[in-house]
């Protein structure tokens, strides 16, 4: 049986093209007519598994059709790669502005045309500012032959194919055209997206949600914050990228006209112009944000049309399986399934354990020493506190337990009755196998 491959290509990554200004005052306006650069901002989700291609399109703005219909062999799919094939099978929208759904009306045609299904997903207030901005969307009697329009809500999770989709609702302005504004979270197999363009914040969103995607896409208007876009800005995004922790993260969207606004402070030290989609690149790097063990960087990419995100997907028994035969040694990093992230370290020398646990605001790190296992067990790990100049550390008490698609890393470290760190903390089933192996072969 094939690994499934999961594929993002991003189509565009253009705001309104009309909102860029002159090539007189902006080089990300010169950049994008020298190269004729016309895709509003875009996703392709594609799941490839079983040589069946399962393709879902997030919004659908000027230049979109274009874009997803050539180039396609470089997407690394198994299934033909004609313009048929690629087609979506499924919509996403986020919102009702022309340049997320100016190419509707073209999609439903050649839907019909190809006499291919498409399923839409969008709030009811989307939908009602679709209508009304395409009043003769529905003129052809065929399209309710093969397009139907789906209504969602935030926070309710839906499923499409094998993927499971959550909408979170988006404060993306006070203009009415954008009531009902989302992004999108998709899980598919143990894969997380976040499609995270066009949005200024996300009210009363469950943050746990949000928590540790493969992949994170943001849209960021401009460089400086300038919440009259209704949109973050670029240096809005590192702390998100931080406290979800996503590790691989693509910006889209940006413009940066309003960064203007900044060089008539002559104190200013940050960009004060829009810059080139290198130059944007070339700015951020030196301040990627670090995790709280220092050792890898955040990749955060300025995304380009026709760039490709891939992942194939193994199964979990087949991992666990793989990763049986391989030595861990005596250090081992987890990202729980929930707010945090887990490093474990066996010094040998001093035979002392230690621990950090971080979260999205805090981070521990903890000390102890004689680090023992259960005997006969690979679960149960147990640590005396450490000694110091005037008092004595806390003692520690690890459980993995096993649950039926997921597992637990239950912690306690404690002094007496008074614990000060106490969790269960979320694993993926796979990292509680790996918890067991490092527990078996460093203690």
């Amino acid at each position: 049986m094939e690994i499934p491959k999961l594929r993002v290509r991003i189509n565009g990554t253009l705001p309104d093209t009309s909102t860029l200004g002159n090539v007189e005052i902006s080089e990300r306006a010169a950049e994008i007519k020298n190269q004729n650069i016309i895709s509003n901002t875009s996703c392709s989700v594609f799941l490839d598994e079983e040589n069946q291609i399962f393709h879902i399109l997030v919004d659908v703005g000027q230049g979109i059709i274009q874009s997803i219909e050539k180039n396609n062999s470089n997407i690394g799919l198994t299934a033909s790669s004609s313009s048929i094939t690629y087609m979506p099978d499924a919509l996403l929208i986020t919102h009702a502005h022309i340049d997320h759904i100016k190419e509707l009306p073209l999609l439903i045609e050649r839907t019909i045309n190809n006499s291919k299904k498409l399923q839409i997903f969008c709030t009811l207030e989307c939908y009602n500012n679709i209508l009304k901005t395409f009043p003769e969307l529905f003129s052809n009697p065929n399209t309710n032959n093969y397009v139907s329009f789906n209504m969602v809500k935030p926070n309710i999770t839906f499923n499409i194919n094998k993927f499971s989709i959550t909408p979170i609702l988006a404060n993306h302005g006070e203009d009415y055209s954008v009531i009902g504004s989302v992004i999108y979270i998709i899980n598919v197999i143990d894969r997380k997206i976040i499609i995270g363009w066009d949005f200024l914040s996300l009210p009363d969103v469950e943050e746990n949600l949000l928590w540790n995607p493969d992949l994170l896409i943001l849209g960021t208007q401009s460089y400086n914050p300038h919440p009259e876009t209704g949109m973050i800005s670029v240096t809005d995004a590192f702390p998100l990228i931080r406290r979800w922790n996503a590790k691989e993260c693509y910006l889209v969207h940006y413009r940066g006209l309003l960064d203007l606004e900044e060089a008539k402070n002559q104190w200013f030290r940050g960009p004060t112009k829009p810059m080139t989609t290198d130059e944007l690149q070339r700015t951020i790097d030196p301040i990627i944000p670090k995790p709280g063990g220092g050792e890898d960087v955040f990749k955060i990419i300025v995304a380009k049309e026709g760039m490709i995100w891939n992942s194939e997907i193994k199964k979990e028994d087949e991992l666990i399986q793989q990763n049986t035969a391989i030595p861990i040694g005596n250090e081992l990093l987890i990202e729980s399934l929930q707010t945090y992230v887990l490093k474990f370290e066996k010094d040998n020398r001093d035979n002392k354990l230690k621990l950090m646990i971080e979260d999205r605001i805090n981070r521990f790190d903890l000390s102890f020493d004689k680090p023992i296992k259960e005997k006969n067990r690979d679960d149960i790990l147990y640590a005396q506190g450490e000694k110091g100049m005037l008092a004595k550390g806390p003692n520690f008490r690890m459980q993995v337990i096993d649950n039926e698609n997921s597992s637990v890393a239950s912690i306690n470290a404690f002094k007496g009755s008074k614990s000060v760190f106490r969790e269960d903390i979320p694993i993926k089933k796979i990292d509680g196998q790996k918890l067991r192996k490092y527990i078996t072969e460093n203690f």
